[in-house]
């Protein structure tokens, strides 16, 4: 005859394995707590090739925040979508800056 588990004891196991469950990230996509992401467009100025665009959407990727990165030569302007709780579009103009050229906000920087 088989003993039947005491209700503690089934209890600390499930919570047991919730918590192991939750430390190894099994549960982790249910729970998002990222701000929505913002768009802006920056103006930039001094751009003249493709070579130019890669160099601008390069350092603009390599921030922490910044989901994706369209630049144009031909347009003169970069289209950055970001996570406004890791990077800020102050931090874009910067990143742009450091390459050569000049990047500057819209009046609105959310889109």
């Amino acid at each position: 005859m088989t003993r039947p588990i005491p209700f503690r004891v089934a209890g600390l196991v499930l919570l047991l394995a919730g918590l192991l469950a939750a430390s190894t990230g099994t549960w982790r996509h249910r729970v998002s707590h990222a701000a929505e992401a913002r768009t802006v467009e920056l103006a930039v100025k001094g751009m003249t090739c493709a070579s130019c665009t890669f160099a601008v959407k390069a350092a603009l990727k390599k921030l922490d925040g910044v989901k994706d990165a369209k630049v144009s030569y031909r347009e003169k302007k970069a289209v950055v979508t970001y996570d406004p709780d890791r990077v800020t579009p102050e931090d874009l103009v910067s990143a742009v800056d450091k390459t050569g050229f000049t990047a500057s906000l819209p009046a609105s920087t959310d889109k």
